[in-house]
């Protein structure tokens, strides 16, 4: 009985916990380094940078590519679950990643057999298009957690706004939902600490 209780104890205190100032000074630090990562692809010229086939020989541009698809899965399954359980996730993510590599399949096709090359208009205009819109969902979701106070990864910030909507009330962080840069490991050494005094 004193274990139930002990145990219903920890998960309240879990659910009620808010990041700490380190929490929330690492998300402004990420915030700004997103930030600075979007305002230096988005330009006058906007997509049209990326038509160029130079890009593909920057790894920082691959880099970028392949840590925005995978906040785009991690996204997608984050909202899966908020919306329609837990269940749902794993299905959500493979439709993301069927859609988005689908979408880059057939832009890469177009742009052979239309323009004389896979690498151009439409596909490097996908691919811009994409960054920029998850960066900038990058730079709200982060400046949301700091406000609201969400640990776990920033992403989660989308589930706490879906469960107050939906029952008036604060989410915990989405279940299993680990963040790529850590700021779940933050947010717990960050608790432990608090929790000792």
């Amino acid at each position: 009985m004193l274990q139930a209780f002990a145990a219903s104890r920890r998960s309240v205190v879990a659910a009620s916990h808010r990041t700490g100032p380190l929490g929330r000074l690492a998300r402004l630090i990420l915030a700004i380094v997103f930030a600075a990562t979007l305002w230096s692809i988005v330009g006058p010229d906007g997509s049209a940078r990326f038509r160029n086939a130079h890009i593909l020989t920057e790894p920082s541009a691959w880099l970028l590519h392949a840590l925005m698809a995978v906040i785009y899965i991690l996204l997608i399954g984050a909202l899966a679950q908020a919306l329609l359980g837990v269940r749902s996730v794993q299905r959500a993510q493979l439709i993301a990643a069927a859609v988005l590599g689908g979408g880059l399949g057939i832009a890469g096709l177009i742009g052979q057999f239309v323009y004389g090359a896979a690498w151009g208009f439409p596909l490097a205009d996908l691919v811009s298009w994409f960054d920029v819109a998850m960066l900038a969902e990058q730079v709200v979701a982060l400046i949301l957690a700091i406000v609201l106070g969400t640990p776990g990864c920033e992403i989660g910030v989308w589930a706490e706004l879906i469960a107050r909507r939906a029952r008036g009330t604060r989410s915990s962080t989405v279940d299993g939902l680990g963040c790529i840069v850590g700021l779940h490991l933050l947010d717990q050494w960050e608790m432990q600490g608090s929790s000792r005094r």
